[in-house]
Parts: structure tokens; sequence; C-alpha cells
């Protein structure tokens, strides 16, 4: 299975790519990590897609997304699974329809093994464990913190933007939604100031999933620490 994500992965513009196997629990994925908690989620909304064109016999190898910095492309492997790639705006639709048209054998012969039970997969995310009632009760609540105001008009703004940018060269341009999802959390536990920034930085870290691209990342970033 990683196999041929990885072929795909290796396209130019492609962040990743996850194959949905309906009624599967099974996550089959090269995205970054911070995709794999709602890959689930839209993979079931694509069940849907599929249902509706075997229904009106369209019969689409390929449907494709588009939204304002990236594009989702479906590609139906069978009636109950499909490959879901996730791109950059200037992807190359023909060289990527070629990839993954050259791959359609591999690909229902790797979803039969899973539904079959053979196979190396990767498993769902680790689900954290629920804190007790008690221990809840004891935690204090978290500050409200207006995550906009600190990234674009804060003191720390300039950095925030060379975070940014340099994530994008690791992540495409969903590097946007991660440093403000990150810059929240990492506000609503202490001060915003240029020394913990380095805690902000092993956060952002941990999206990458790349060892080379994070070094890369810490290395363009280490003018901005403490």
């Amino acid at each position: 299975m990683q196999e041929f994500l990885k072929e795909i992965k290796n396209i130019p513009s492609v962040m990743g790519s996850y194959v949905h196997i309906s009624g599967g629990r099974e996550i089959h994925s090269d995205l970054p990590k911070i995709f794999l908690n709602k890959v689930q989620e839209i993979g079931e909304v694509f069940d849907r897609v599929i249902k509706v064109n075997l229904a009106t016999n369209m019969h689409a190898g390929t449907i494709e997304f588009k939204f304002d910095e990236a594009m989702i492309f479906l590609r139906t492997i069978d009636q109950d699974s499909c490959l879901i790639t996730f791109c950059e705006t200037d992807v190359n639709k023909k060289m990527l329809n070629m990839t993954t048209g050259m791959l359609a054998n591999e690909m229902k012969a790797a979803v039969e093994q899973v539904r079959k039970g053979g196979g190396k997969t990767a498993p769902a995310p680790a689900q954290p464990p629920q804190p007790s009632t008690s221990k809840a009760k004891e935690e204090p609540a978290r500050k409200t913190v207006d995550v906009n105001k600190i990234i674009h008009a804060g003191p720390l703004a300039k950095v925030f933007q060379a975070f940014q940018d340099s994530l994008a060269l690791a992540i495409g341009p969903i590097s946007e939604m991660v440093i403000k999802d990150n810059v929240e959390i990492w506000a609503q536990k202490g001060e915003c100031s240029q020394e913990r920034l380095t805690e902000l930085v092993d956060m952002l870290v941990k999206e990458i999933d790349d060892p080379s691209l994070e070094a890369e990342f810490k290395l363009a970033v280490k003018k901005h620490l403490v």
C-alpha cells in the first residue's frame, strides 16, 4: 500500500494521498499529520460521492475538487474504496491521472489484500486517553486567545510569517492552517514571548513528519530563537 502512495507523492505539488476503504478502520496514508484526524470523515463523505457516481451511471474515473489553495482528487478503486489525493493548485493533472491510472490494478490488489486481513497497514491515529471526571474538574480552564490578532498584529507577527514561509516549503499551502492551530494551542499554555518560541518550533516540527524537511525547517527558523 505505502509503495504506490510514495510513488504518487513523488509527483511535484502532491502533498500526499490516502486510500479510503468503506467500513474499514485502518488509515493507509502518507499525508502530513495535520490531516489524520479528518481523513476518516472525509472518506465517508466521498463514499456518498462514489455512490452518486455509480447511481447516475457517470462512471467518472477521477473527480476533482478545487479550493483557493489546494485541490483534492478522488479516484474510484472499486465501489467501496477510493484514492484521495491532496495537491497544490499548480499540480500537473495529466501526470497525476496517468500515474494513478497506471497504478489502478496495484491499488485494487492492495485493497483486496487489506480486506482479507493481509498486508501491512498503518493503524488509525491513537485516541488520547480521556481524563476522569475528577481530574477534569481540577484542570484550570484554558484562557481564550485571539489567534488572528497574535499572528497578524502581535509583536511576533513577522516571526510567525517567517515560520509559515519556512513551513510551506515542507508541507505546502496547509502551512497557514497548521501555524494557526499550533499558535493557538501554544498561546493558551503561556505568554506569547520570544523565549517560548522554541516550544512552538518543536510543535511545528511534529507536523512535518519527514526527517530531512524537519532539519531544513529548524535551520531556517533558528535565527528567530533566543
